[in-house]
């Protein structure tokens, strides 16, 4: 499983803090407008979308980012 550092911008300091996380981690805790740091490029979140399994029991975390 990869790592993916997610970065948020705290509102009181104008300092950038970096997490390293997992992918299950990372869907739940990114939010739109988090700044997403990979070799070479940077994305920021635009959108998170959830979607409920076929089950109902469950759900998908969608995250899209540019």
């Amino acid at each position: 499983m990869e790592n993916q550092i997610l970065g948020d911008i705290q509102q009181n300091e104008d300092l950038l803090s970096n997490t390293i996380v997992g992918w299950d981690d990372f869907r739940k805790l990114a939010q739109v407008g988090d700044i997403i740091q990979e070799p070479g490029r940077t994305l920021r979140v635009t959108e998170k979308v959830f979607e409920p399994t076929a089950s109902g029991e469950q759900f998908t975390i969608h995250i899209y980012a540019r």
